[in-house]
């Protein structure tokens, strides 16, 4: 067997054992959402670190840009750690006072909180949880795109382009039936496997390359600072679109949200943040290293992860060949898998809390994600097909739609109740957001037009920047009247 032919098998065994395991652990209604509100340090992190391990990340993004950039690629899992931060001193604490994902309420126990109702009883306002629910929704099923577009381009190492399109339907297939039944319980469950196998195979192809003893020196990690007219460590477009992302993220994930209402102890949340930041920092650099020591010891590699897979396939040595390459594409595979189901679960949760007038007794969940495949599937269609964005360009997209929600959100944990009900902050958060999702969309769609990759990365920090200021500005004017 060729080690191609090793991987796909390998590949077909994963795919299935996540479809019979959602098949087995099929849950309620009661414990769809929230676990039963059994969510513990370790699960929180597990499944924060395996959701932010992004197959078009940290794997795919890391390793060319550390070859570039170095360790200095590195500022951003710590920009994400200031995030995190903020989000555990400013935000968090203002949650449990509003007592978000309280289970005193009947409604809570199988449905549990989400970020629209946290925004309309902040607001008041239906038409504000409405607008916010349907963004940050947008900018999740962005992220399933980008996912599903880079698990078609690994399973181009080994598969024909007529097939490629065969790969995407079966992995989006997989991933929506067993988050479909198996709801957050399957979804943590096999984050944690996920994670933890990424985890042990980049140590393991990182010893190894070291012990191959590559010709590498200090520059490879840290090359020389460039002018501060260019950057700081890294260029200025890259750091700036990295700093405002990775700080502003944390509170406009669905995800975040949903794994906070399935946690009881609000103490056991900051600490499964913070978990889940360490485990994220340590797979990030692991793959930035990784990168540098393949590159530097294969030169003539192309400069991907689809090249160091292909690389290590046709190596003549037989542990790189028939042992590590099917690990790492296994590895690759369950990042997909762990950013697609963590995406789509907090979808159906806000889909049925938030737009559903009356609950059903039995909410066919599965239902429900057959229609997200097929709107994510369409949606793939016209974003790589009919406007012919790239990775990369994509990829600074999606930021912007994931963080154009979070002023908004930011005003409502922090804000004073009697400013946000009024109607012209009402009015003013729906339009700031639309303005801003616009520019950040705009901006992202002529810089794909003339091909500026500066012009895309500086889509968030303007649009959300923009956001925020008008925001300021009215809420201010707003509270001084008041007073």
């Amino acid at each position: 067997m060729t080690p191609f032919e090793i991987t796909f098998i390998g590949s077909l065994g994963v795919l299935i054992y996540f479809l019979i395991y959602g098949i087995i652990h099929k849950t309620d209604s009661t414990a769809f959402f929230n676990c039963n509100k059994q969510l513990r340090k370790t699960e929180f992190g597990d499944s924060f670190a395996a959701a932010s391990t992004s197959l078009a990340t940290v794997l795919f993004f890391f390793v060319t840009l550390g070859l570039e950039n170095g360790l200095y690629i590195l500022i951003s899992p710590l920009s994400y750690y200031c995030g995190i931060y903020l989000y555990n001193k400013l935000i968090v604490p203002k949650l449990e006072l509003y007592g978000f994902g309280d289970t005193t309420q009947p409604s809570h126990i199988s449905l549990g909180d989400t970020l629209g109702k946290f925004i309309e009883s902040r607001y008041g306002s239906k038409s504000v949880k409405i607008v916010i629910s349907i963004i940050t929704i947008l900018g999740i099923i962005s992220i399933l795109l980008i996912e599903l577009f880079v698990g078609v381009e690994i399973f181009n190492i080994f598969l024909k382009t007529e097939y490629k399109e065969a790969a995407l339907i079966l992995i989006a297939i997989v991933a929506f039936i067993y988050t479909g039944l198996g709801g957050l319980n399957t979804v943590v469950q096999t984050d944690k496997l996920q994670f933890r196998f990424m985890l042990v195979v980049a140590t393991g192809i990182v010893v190894y390359l070291f012990f191959q003893k590559p010709p590498i020196t200090l520059k490879d990690f840290l090359p020389t600072p460039m002018s501060l007219s260019n950057g700081l460590l890294l260029e200025w477009p890259l750091l700036l679109n990295v700093m405002f992302v990775n700080i502003l993220l944390i509170p406009s994930l669905l995800r975040n949200w949903q794994l906070i209402s399935a946690t009881k102890d609000y103490n056991e949340v900051k600490k499964g943040l913070m978990h889940g930041f360490y485990l994220t920092a340590i797979i990030s650099t692991l793959f930035v290293v990784l990168g540098i020591l393949y590159f530097k010891l294969y030169p003539q590699t192309e400069v991907s992860l689809n090249g160091i897979l292909i690389s290590m396939a046709n190596s003549n040595l037989w542990f790189l060949s028939y042992i590590l390459m099917p690990l790492l594409f296994i590895a690759c595979l369950m990042a997909l898998l762990s950013t697609v189901d963590s995406s789509l679960l907090p979808i159906v949760q806000s889909i049925t809390c938030d737009f559903s007038k009356e609950k059903e007794k039995k909410p066919k969940y599965l239902r429900l994600t057959f229609v997200l495949l097929i709107i994510t599937l369409f949606l793939y269609w016209v974003v790589f097909k009919m406007l012919h964005f790239d990775l990369i360009n994509w990829l600074y997209t999606i930021f912007s739609l994931v963080t154009v929600s979070c002023p908004v959100i930011v005003f409502a944990c922090i804000g004073n109740s009697n400013v946000l009900r009024t109607k012209t902050m009402r009015i003013t958060s729906i339009v700031s957001t639309i303005i801003g999702l616009i520019i950040a969309l705009g901006l992202s769609y002529y810089g794909n037009l003339i091909q500026d990759i500066w012009c895309i990365q500086l889509n968030t920090p303007i649009a959300t920047f923009i956001v925020f200021a008008i925001l300021t500005i009215v809420y201010c004017n707003i509270k001084n009247h008041l007073n």
